[in-house]
C-alpha cells in the first residue's frame, strides 16, 4: 500500500499550530520529534530546547489523500517559517527504513561492528562483530560503548575471566571473547536485553564461552574475574562499588563507563573506598571511562 508521508519542520513557537493543522487531516494522528542528545545506558535522552521540531503524519495515497495534502500545503503557507515536505512511501518500507541509520561502526581499534544486513570486507587484523540493533543498548554508536571497546583492547589479557555488567546487546561480552578472553559472563537486569544478547552471542558463534544471565550483580555472587567491565550509569556504578570489590580478583582490572565527565570524582571516590587504584581516565565528548585495578 502506498502512503504520503507528510513532514513539517517548525520552530517551537509554531509547533502547536502545525500539529493542529496536521491532526485535522491525518486519521492516524501525528508524531512530534524533538531534537535530542542520547545519554548513557539507563539515562535515556536530553531534549535540545529552542531548536526546530519535526511533525510527521501519514495519509493514504488516494485521491482524497492528494486533496488533503494540497489543502494542508495551502494552510501551511500562512506559516512562512514552516517547511513542509510530502513524499510517497510504500508500507513495506517502514519495516526496514530504520536501517539507514545504522552503518559500520569503527571505534578506532581492532573491533568493527557491522549490522547483519551490510557487506563488509575486513581489513587485516580487524575483528568483526555482527550485531543487529534490538531493544537493548549497545550498537557501538554511543560514546560510552566506543570507550569500552577501546578499553577492552587495552586491558584484556589472553585467557582472562571477564564479567560484563549491564551487557545490553552483548556487544562488549562478544568483543571480549573475540579479543582473547577465556570465558565471559554477561549480566543484565532487563530480561529483554538478556534475550537480545543471547541472540547476538549465537549470531557471532560464541555460545558456551559467553554466558548471558538476566539479573543483578548480587553481593553474594560466586566467583572472581580478572577483568570486569560495566557500561551502566553513574548511580549504578557507585551502588555496585562494594560488589565490584568482591568480584574483581586480586591484581584484576575494572573499566567503568556510562559516566558523565562531571561525575568522575564521585565514582572514583566510591571505588577508592573499596581499595581500587585509578590506572587511567578516558573521555569522549561529555562521557568518561575509568580504568582501575585492585592491588595484588
Amino acid at each position: 500500500m502506498l502512503w504520503y508521508e507528510i513532514t513539517a519542520t517548525a520552530a517551537p513557537a509554531d509547533l502547536e499550530a502545525v500539529a493542529s493543522l496536521m491532526r485535522d487531516v491525518a486519521p492516524g494522528g501525528v508524531t512530534i520529534e524533538e531534537p535530542v542528545d542520547l545519554l548513557g545506558p539507563e539515562q535515556g535522552f536530553r531534549v535540545r530546547g529552542g531548536e526546530a521540531v519535526l511533525v510527521r503524519a501519514y495519509l493514504p495515497a488516494s485521491e482524497l489523500g492528494a486533496v488533503l495534502t494540497e489543502e494542508l500545503r495551502r494552510a501551511m503557507a500562512a506559516l512562512p517559517q514552516v517547511q513542509m515536505v510530502a513524499k510517497p512511501l510504500y508500507e513495506q518500507d517502514w519495516a526496514v527504513s530504520w536501517r539507514e541509520f545504522f552503518g559500520v561502526v569503527e571505534p578506532g581499534g581492532r573491533v568493527v561492528v557491522v549490522p547483519s544486513w551490510l557487506e563488509h570486507e575486513p581489513s587485516p587484523g580487524e575483528i568483526v562483530l555482527r550485531l543487529d540493533p534490538g531493544q537493548a543498548f549497545g550498537t557501538g554508536h554511543h560514546e560510552t560503548t566506543r570507550l569500552c571497546l577501546l578499553a577492552l583492547e587495552e586491558l584484556l589479557r589472553p585467557g582472562d575471566r571477564v564479567l560484563d555488567v549491564g551487557t545490553g546487546s552483548g556487544i562488549l561480552a562478544i568483543a571480549a571473547l573475540r579479543l582473547g578472553a577465556g570465558s565471559v559472563l554477561a549480566i543484565d537486569v532487563d530480561p529483554v536485553a538478556a534475550e537480545v544478547a543471547r541472540a547476538n552471542v549465537a549470531a557471532n558463534g560464541v555460545e558456551g564461552r559467553v554466558v548471558v544471565e538476566a539479573g543483578r550483580l548480587e553481593s553474594d555472587h560466586a566467583g572472581t574475574y580478572d577483568l570486569v567491565i560495566a557500561n551502566i550509569s553513574t548511580e549504578a556504578n557507585i551502588a555496585l562499588a562494594p560488589a565490584f570489590g568482591r568480584v574483581t580478583a586480586a591484581g584484576g582490572r575494572i573499566a567503568l563507563s556510562g559516566i558523565l565527565a562531571a561525575d568522575v570524582p564521585r565514582v572514583r571516590a566510591a571505588m577508592t573506598a573499596e581499595g581500587f587504584a585509578l590506572d587511567g581516565l578516558c573521555y569522549e565528548r561529555d562521557w568518561s571511562l575509568l580504568a582501575l585495578r585492585r592491588p595484588a
